[in-house]
């Protein structure tokens, strides 16, 4: 069944493996020509750019002057450290958790509207929303969420791409799990949050991470409906324009934003990587 490979198999695979380490290094090289610049003062970064500064001649302090150094408006690197967690982490947990529990609703309970809510999801993620700039902003500085803690409930929506993923999942969920747990007592939430929920543990932590990062990066949004509570990436951005002789502590500061990425993507890399499938149930 698991016959040798031909030679155009190996030719593939062989062309597959090149590419993909090709692509790999170049993210390496980012985040080592990132460090290395950090460790440089401003006239090594300018006429030596590839170069690589020995242990002596580095600036090793640089990563602990960067707490100090880094700021924006008065605001320093842990607050803008705090802001990025809260905007990006909250959000995104609370939009994939109220995603999941809109497709479980509409997918395994029968009521009116249940099929046209997954219609008109898809038909609302596909209109563009460029010429909505002007309303969306209007409505949210009516709500009071203008440099506002609690712009974050802006992320627990339900329609996007996310719920038709979790859509797709109940639907194909079979029922019988539910069943059974009614049969044992349990009510309809203790079935969601300890039966249903947890059998897509890889598809929350796949798009959680997706969602995080791109929240966590994001600062288009920041800049319009956050100015006064900047978040790393708002800060990298006003920091280059702003600070232009100081670019180790740029360098600095983003190659130390790029840790919490580094760490999540390890916390998740199991769940990412595994496909569970529990049984149980014969129908």
């Amino acid at each position: 069944m698991f016959g040798r490979k031909t030679l155009a198999e190996k030719i593939l695979y062989t062309f597959m493996f090149v590419l993909f380490s090709a692509f790999a290094l170049s993210y390496l090289y980012i985040f080592f020509f990132g460090i290395t610049s950090s460790l440089k003062d401003m006239m090594g970064i300018v006429n030596e750019p590839f170069s690589v500064p020995s242990f002596s001649e580095a600036n090793w302090r640089v990563f602990i002057d960067v707490f100090s150094e880094f700021s924006v408006n008065d605001v320093g690197f842990f607050e803008m450290t705090f802001n990025s967690i809260w905007f990006s982490v909250v959000p995104s947990a609370g939009g994939i958790l109220c995603c999941s529990m809109l497709a479980y609703v509409t997918t395994k309970y029968k009521f009116f509207g249940a099929k046209a809510y997954y219609y008109v999801s898809f038909v609302v993620m596909l209109l563009p929303i460029y010429s909505s700039g002007a309303a969306a902003y209007k409505l949210i500085h009516d709500l009071g969420f203008i440099n506002n803690y609690a712009y974050v409930v802006l992320g627990f929506g339900g329609i996007g791409a996310t719920y038709m993923f979790f859509a797709a999942f109940y639907k194909n969920l079979s029922w019988s799990y539910a069943e059974a747990a009614f049969i044992d007592g349990a009510n309809d939430w203790q079935v969601f949050f300890k039966v249903m929920l947890p059998q897509s543990i890889s598809m929350l932590g796949a798009l959680f991470l997706l969602a995080w990062m791109g929240a966590w990066n994001s600062y288009d949004a920041q800049l319009l409906y956050l100015q006064e509570l900047p978040t790393l990436a708002v800060g990298i951005y006003y920091f280059q324009s702003l600070s232009a002789m100081n670019r180790p502590y740029l360098f600095a500061a983003c190659m130390i934003s790029c840790i919490p990425t580094l760490v999540m993507f390890i916390a998740f890399n199991n769940v990412l990587m595994s496909n569970i499938s529990l049984g149980g149930i014969k129908e």
